[in-house]
Parts: C-alpha cells; structure tokens; sequence
C-alpha cells in the first residue's frame, strides 16, 4: 500500500516526461541519452598527466590506493546534473537503468572482477529508502554477469554529505576513515575459511566523483583487507 502511494505521488509531482526534451514516457528519453557525450579518460583525474585511458598515474594510485578511474561523462552538463539530482533527491530509482548505460558505454568488456558499491550509512539509506550507488551496481553486474557484493563496507558514522562541502581540503577531512569492512562480510569469510577480496580486481561504482575522497578511503580499507586492484567506475566527474 505504501508503495503504491508513493508512486502515486511520484506521477502525480513528477510525470514522466523527459528532462531534456519533454516527451512522455520516460525521465530521460533514447534520443537525448544518446546525445549525451562519453569523454576519454585519458588523463590523470587527479593531477592531469597524460596516462593511458582510465588509468591514475604512478604517484596519484600510491596516494589514492586506486588503480584506474572511468567516468562517463562531466558533471557541468547541466542535463547531467538534473538526472543525478532526480535520482538521488526525489528518489526516481528508474533512473539507475539509463545512467547505468552511460557507464556501460564507458567500459571495456570486463570480466574476473567483483563489483562493489559506495554505501550509505544507515541512517541515510533510511531516509531515502535506496543506495543509488547499488542500483547502479546491479545494473553493471548483471549487464557483464558479474559478481555483485553489497555488503563488504560500511559506513562507521554519519557525515555531512560530501556534496555540501564545497571547500577540497575539508572535503577529505570529512570522509577520513569513514570506511571499514562490514563485520557481516568478515564472518562471511570466516564461515568460508577464505579471504573474499585476496587478490580480487574490485570495481567501486558511486555516482559523481569530485575529489576523490569517498573512493580513495573505501580503496584504502579494500586494498588493506588484501584487494589487487582497485577501479573506480562513476557516472559523472566534477
């Protein structure tokens, strides 16, 4: 009952029509996501070397524990920007399937790779009834059929969301050893007698990236809990 309410109220305040263009029927249409440009990543996200495509720089993986950064797409695209703040603000879930193609767009076939998303903390997710980052993370395991492991971080506290920061220094500050592994996902591997994450390539998906702080401290508990690699795959950088 109370979901048919709500999605009542979500038709009722939020039609579906396009974002972009108008047109009935969907948030975002064909024709406008496919005039949406997928950028090459062919510098380094944090300090602009030329590298090859989505990799980090030597210095910057020592500093951000990431491997490689694939992002679809800039975050000053104003249509962009509209989609992510539906989807996460007025919790428009469906919107996780077209985004998620965007992402798609941006990757190489994988495979032997573990996709883990960006968690929320408790609190959070409870408020707003999803985590976008695992929406879009089911979309990318099931499209590559790859496994998709939900529970292996948590959130230790609450913080002000990253996005109302707008000052780098504090951003990090912010987040800083915000992350650990989920006693849940510990116990998991200790009933298996095996470590889940030795020597895994993980790709951790969230939706924007603007610093690097949130996916920087969660590769740092990954890679300490004995991960390879660490990709971080997002929709849009800032």
């Amino acid at each position: 009952m109370f979901q048919a309410i709500k999605n009542f109220l979500l038709d009722l305040f939020f039609p579906k029509k396009c974002l972009n263009c108008g047109k009935n029927g969907a948030y975002i249409c064909n024709s406008c996501l496919d005039k949406i440009e997928i950028i090459p990543n062919n510098k380094c996200p944090f300090c602009n070397r030329p590298v090859p495509n989505t990799f980090i720089c030597e210095k910057c993986r020592e500093k951000h524990f990431l491997d490689r950064l694939i992002w679809a797409t800039p975050y000053s695209n104003p249509l962009i920007k509209e989609l992510i703040r539906v989807f996460k603000y007025h919790f428009i879930k469906e919107l996780a399937k077209p985004l998620s193609k965007l992402l798609i767009k941006s990757l190489e076939n994988i495979s032997n790779i573990v996709i883990v998303p960006i968690p929320l903390h408790e609190r959070r997710l409870k408020e707003r009834d999803f985590n976008q980052a695992e929406l879009l993370a089911k979309e990318i395991a099931e499209h590559y059929s790859l496994p998709l492991e939900t529970g292996v971080l948590k959130r230790k506290r609450a913080v002000t969301p990253q996005a109302q920061i707008k000052d780098h220094k504090t951003r990090k500050t912010n987040i800083k050893g915000i992350f650990e592994i989920d006693p849940k996902f510990t116990k998991k591997c200790l009933d298996k007698k095996q470590n889940l994450l030795k020597d895994k390539t993980i790709i951790l998906i969230d939706d924007v990236i603007t610093t690097g702080a949130t996916l920087s401290e969660a590769a740092k508990v990954l890679k300490c809990a004995g991960a390879k690699e660490i990709w971080g795959l997002v929709v849009a950088k800032g």
